[in-house]
């Protein structure tokens, strides 16, 4: 990583902002080469250089060189708002002398000075972008690129954005590594990088390695949000920066469908497009940069309601604990579909995927794979898959034309795309491999001919159900299983209390709301989806308003 590659990730401060800066530091000198932090430090305050500079180290890469940042400039990326351990060193480039903001002031810092806040911001997500990029830093995880637990672990961290290095053990590099391992060590092997070794974790372990997961969240909020897709995020972001205490509670990571998309075009304010996981980041940042918390993974297990519901809902935690809400907002989203194909279980996250990232598409280089599906998340999957190399073929599936569930530029790439090939009206009725997917049938009707297509990887999108299952019953749902919320409530005669309607995003249970995806009557778009978010804060405030305590 070199400075003068991004302006953006390595910003000058102004005499003027370093003025504002001042009051709020402290002024500390260094020895040459004397360490200012050490990797795996929490809460690390932000450093900013008056003279001298500081060098920043990879430990995992013999303490290599990453950059220098020089007088004007800063140490720190997202982690300085995210409060986990950093993966970098930092020591002073010859006799230096910082400015010192404690941690506990670099979000006051953020908010107080808008325009120093913005460049700080731009710089902290730049940043991790490029640590990222460098392969290898931070965690290592060891595992075959066909190993539905590898990849468990692999987007677990891409979705909670912890830059780390994959070895496929099935590569030379992964056969040395993999003979250093005690023989029969469960797969995957990560290395947390401090001389903590896991073995096939669970999440939470892994959650633990990374840095993500502190304790189990145990307090009362004025909102509680579950599920931390666009609604769920920019319901977290409005919320904390109206004041509202707030608290988001994910089982895997930030993203929600949106995060498995690779490109989202028809978001306004991004012409040229941005990836979900690009989205989720900006947004996580936000909400951390106004005061609202996060936890992943977590599951809630279920809700409990007071007869009285002017009195907290309860959240109880697959980790013990119980979160205490005002009101509760229900962002869950949906579920993808199965793939309703002879053997497809047997390949799932091991060749049949139900998301579209850069954790799914490196598993494919240079070989062949099939997209299913008619909507526009099939339609950005083939896409990308098709540009990120351009010396494999991919394979449409799409029971429909093409152009009548999918936006026509998308519609139109694909038909220009050289390496596409279209199959309308088919279906995949069976998936074939030993110990990894080899191939697909496509079938396009009782007693017609089927057609065997050789790939390595299917990437399944057809339709969704609501992630509602777990929800009480005194929740009322539509037909296909969505929540009613709103007037649809007034309209199903189920609306408990006499003293007051429901907020628009309210469902039948008082103090519980429902936003994006799994609310029934919504446009499956991350756009209504952000709407939504926002508006439930509209209803937090007239329910703190009517005495929810």
């Amino acid at each position: 990583m070199a400075q003068d590659i991004d302006i953006s990730a390595f910003p000058v401060l102004t005499p003027a902002e370093l003025r504002v800066l001042k009051p709020l530091a402290d002024s500390i000198a260094y020895e040459a080469d004397e360490v200012v932090f050490k990797a795996g430090t929490a809460e690390l305050d932000l450093f900013v250089i008056e003279d001298g500079g500081i060098d920043i180290r990879n430990p995992a890469d013999n303490n290599s060189l990453i950059v220098t940042h020089h007088a004007g400039g800063f140490a720190g990326d997202i982690d300085l708002l995210t409060g986990r351990p950093v993966i970098v060193s930092g020591h002073a480039h010859g006799p230096t002398r910082l400015l010192r903001v404690p941690h506990r002031m670099i979000r006051a810092l953020l908010n107080r000075i808008p325009s120093l806040g913005e460049k700080l911001m731009v710089a902290f997500t730049r940043r991790r972008e490029l640590l990222a990029q460098t392969g290898n830093l931070g965690i290592s995880v060891l595992g075959a690129g066909y190993c539905k637990d590898t990849n468990l672990v692999r987007e677990f961290l891409h979705k909670n954005f912890v830059p780390h290095r994959w070895i496929n053990s099935e590569t030379e590099d992964g056969r040395r590594a993999m003979a250093a391992q005690k023989s029969g060590s469960p797969m995957p092997v990560v290395d947390c990088g401090d001389g903590k070794v896991l073995f096939n974790p669970s999440l939470r372990e892994l959650a633990k390695c990374a840095g993500v997961w502190r304790t189990c969240p145990g307090e009362t909020v004025d909102l509680a949000v579950i599920g931390a897709g666009p609604a769920g995020i920019a319901a977290a972001v409005y919320a904390a920066s109206e004041g509202l205490s707030t608290l988001l509670l994910d089982r895997l990571g930030p993203g929600g469908q949106a995060g498995g998309s690779s490109k989202i075009e028809n978001f306004i304010g991004f012409p040229a497009g941005l990836s979900g996981t690009e989205l989720s980041t900006r947004g996580v940042l936000q909400m951390l940069k106004f005061g609202a918390k996060m936890a992943a993974p977590v599951r809630v297990d279920r809700i409990e309601s007071p007869a009285d519901p002017h009195l907290p809902r309860l959240l109880h935690l697959d980790c013990d604990t119980i979160v205490r809400a005002r009101v509760v907002l229900i962002a869950t989203g949906v579920n993808w579909r199965k793939l309703p194909a002879a053997g497809a279980d047997r390949f799932e996250g091991a060749g049949i995927h139900y998301v579209c990232t850069a954790v799914e598409a490196v598993l494919y280089d240079e070989c062949d794979v099939v997209v299913v599906g008619g909507g526009n998340s099939a339609g950005q999957a083939a896409m990308h898959l098709a540009e990120c190399c351009r010396t494999r073929r991919v394979h449409v599936v799409v029971r429909s034309p093409l152009d009548s569930g999918m936006s026509e530029y998308l519609v139109n790439r694909i038909r220009g795309a050289g390496n596409i090939t279209v199959h309308e009206g088919a279906r995949i009725a069976e998936a074939e491999g030993k110990s990894r997917l080899e191939s697909v049938v496509l079938e396009r009707g009782p007693g017609e001919t089927q057609q065997r297509l050789a790939c390595s990887g299917v990437f399944v999108f057809i339709g969704a159900d609501p992630a509602a299952g777990w929800l009480p019953s005194e929740i009322a749902r539509d037909k296909l299983g969505y929540l009613l919320t709103g007037s649809d409530v007034v309209r199903s005669g189920l609306w408990p209390l006499k003293d007051r309607d429901p907020c628009p995003l309210e469902t039948t249970l008082p103090g519980v709301l429902a936003a994006g995806d799994v609310r029934a009557g919504s446009t499956k778009r991350v756009g209504f989806a952000v709407g939504d978010g926002s508006l439930a804060v509209t209803c937090v405030h007239k329910l703190l308003s009517l005495g929810y305590r």
